[in-house]
């Protein structure tokens, strides 16, 4: 099966969370084709499907054939975070920290780890500039550098991009991260890019605009994928092993060649984000 991959754009490096431009969402829709879909992933989570209920939660969270309802979309991405949809337990994590009635720093910084532990870029960017402020109060040096140079290190565009514009402020000197200047330092060293582009990296990523109908063809591959394959919440196998592979999954980051698109989000999770300004 060809998979749909759409991809994110650049990050808004004056806010905490990452962010998508409007024209790459999945936008709401009530259309009756969509209430189909809508349907179908009902069908689907009822079944014990764990990437279902992912998508489920997106859908939730977009209002797409359906109301939109961020309580529906946060329980929906819980449930699919037990099952190790690490998509869905960096949705939670960020759902939780953001500035709305459903906010809880514990339970956000611990769904942010699980998904950092299994090697998810985004949720390792997050978990870094919230250790990096003094807003959560959790401010730590050691554990900011640690994870900003992992997603650094997988090449994570949203990464680079706000550590370079770190590097280039004059907050730089504020923050001990020595292994995140010293890999910057590196490509500066190896020409992989000039001192020019610090605030505005270019040429890095590869963007592809994803229209309504990209949608509908990826929802119809993935329904009949999922029709085909026994309820992975039932067997006790597949996306219940912690840390299933972000290749498959919808909404998912992919980082490391040409193919693939960086940083995969369908929702912008910054529009109700912790301010976090380098000037």
């Amino acid at each position: 099966m060809k998979k749909l991959i759409c991809s994110a754009v650049l990050l808004n490096l004056s806010l905490f969370s990452p962010q998508i431009l409007a024209s790459n969402n999945l936008e709401a829709c009530d259309t009756a084709q969509c209430k189909e879909y809508f349907k179908a992933y009902k069908i689907l989570t009822k079944r014990g499907h764990s990437e279902a209920m992912a998508t489920l939660g997106e859908l939730y969270y977009t209002g797409y054939g359906t109301k939109k309802d961020n309580k529906q979309a946060l329980k929906w991405f819980r449930r699919a975070a037990k099952f190790g949809i690490v998509t869905a337990q960096y949705k939670a994590g960020v759902m939780y920290l953001q500035d709305t009635e459903y906010k809880d720093i514990d339970k956000g910084i611990n769904y942010l780890e699980k998904a950092s532990k299994f090697d998810f870029p985004p949720a390792s960017l997050v978990l870094g500039k919230a250790y990096l402020s003094d807003e959560f109060g959790l401010k730590n040096d050691k554990k900011a550098d640690h994870l900003l140079s992992s997603a650094y290190e997988q090449d994570n565009y949203q990464a680079k991009t706000f550590a370079r514009k770190l590097f280039a402020s004059s907050k730089k000197n504020t923050f001990q991260l020595t292994k995140l200047y010293s890999l910057i330092e590196n490509d500066l060293s190896t020409s992989k890019f000039k001192v020019g582009d610090l605030n505005s990296p270019k040429g890095e990523m590869e963007v592809i605009t994803v229209s309504a109908p990209e949608y509908q063809a990826y929802f119809d591959a993935e329904i009949a994928r999922l029709n085909n394959l026994r309820p992975d919440t039932e067997s006790g196998t597949g996306s219940n092993i912690a840390g299933n592979s972000c290749a498959r999954l919808w909404g998912c980051s992919t980082e490391g060649d040409s193919s693939r698109i960086r940083d995969t989000l369908l929702s912008d999770w910054g529009k109700e984000a912790v301010q976090f300004r380098l000037e």
